[in-house]
């Protein structure tokens, strides 16, 4: 699976927070048969590994088993009665189509066999992928201690990860054109078209679901490839506008209004409570008081 599929299906888990009704499902499967599938899938789950992600050789090398994985969870959930299968998304089966599995298979010996050699020539012209997650990692866990859990510092660390992923891409083609130029001279070049593919279909997944403005909003502009797929490898840069500081303002505004009403409502049914606790109060001491009088009556 490529890296930059990793990063943005990372993005997308990170999303799930917003209460977006894609993730309001996700948070209803916490039944031990939907557990087992996403637990089998293991192949799976390392494509969010950012231990992995920018090794590029490796995750296309093992794609036929991952994809065999894949479908046995994806037929496993269906059997879990669950309101979504995220082994069923296109981006999933636009990934581990028929074709395309059947075109991996021609450029699979040069992923593997090279898979080192690309991974640490492209460490060196980007910088690591494992060291930038681990010092992200750090930083938030550092924040989180200091000022509780903070969405947006978590987001603006991806910038880096999503800089550093863009360069491993570009590097990983360029790397497989020129080291198997002999035995495999297109093996960069459908890595390219392949990871456009994937991006493509992510988007429209995103799309299905209500999220790619709400994330072409909140990821940092290094990460908006991930919505514009050409932009990877493009050796122009371009920034997305598909969302105006205005718009993510007013969305933002919108969210503090709701927010400042519901904190209205629930200070006037405070006080509301309160009220009736104090009464209630008053009328078991008043009870309290006639039933001491009454007893000092029957003793009498």
């Amino acid at each position: 699976m490529s890296g930059t599929f990793g990063l943005a299906l990372t993005a997308v888990l990170l999303v799930g927070v917003s209460g977006n009704s894609m993730f309001t499902s996700l948070q209803n499967m916490n039944s031990p048969c939907f557990k087992k599938c996403v637990d089998n899938g293991g192949n799976v789950t390392q494509a969010i590994d950012f231990s992995n992600t920018t090794n590029y050789g490796k995750q296309l090398g093992d794609l036929d088993n991952m994809c065999t994985s894949m479908a046995k969870s994806r037929d496993c959930v269906a059997k879990c009665n669950v309101p979504f299968n995220p082994f069923d998304m296109k981006t999933m089966r636009a990934m581990c189509s028929k074709d395309r599995r059947a075109d991996f298979k021609k450029h699979s010996v040069c992923y593997k066999e090279q898979a080192n050699a690309t991974h640490e020539r492209c460490n060196k012209m980007c910088g690591s992928m494992e060291k930038m997650a681990g010092d992200m990692q750090g930083k938030i866990v550092s924040t989180n201690r200091t000022n509780g859990f903070n969405l947006s510092a978590l987001f603006d660390s991806l910038g880096g990860i999503c800089t550093i992923g863009k360069c491993h891409a570009r590097c990983s083609r360029d790397s497989f054109n020129e080291l198997c130029g002999q035995s495999d001279p297109t093996a960069g070049s459908f890595m390219q078209q392949f990871t456009e593919e994937i991006l493509t279909a992510m988007n429209e997944d995103f799309n299905q679901f209500g999220m790619r403005k709400m994330m072409n909003c909140i990821l940092p502009k290094e990460c908006h490839y991930m919505f514009n797929p050409a932009e990877l490898f493009s050796e122009t840069e371009t920034t997305s506008s598909e969302s105006s500081n205005e718009e993510v303002l007013k969305s933002l505004s919108s969210l503090e209004k709701q927010h400042g009403k519901e904190s209205k409502t629930y200070q006037s049914e405070k006080r509301l409570l309160e009220e009736k606790e104090r009464n209630l109060n008053k009328a078991i001491e008043k009870l309290n008081l006639e039933l001491v009088q009454l007893k000092k009556k029957l003793a009498a």
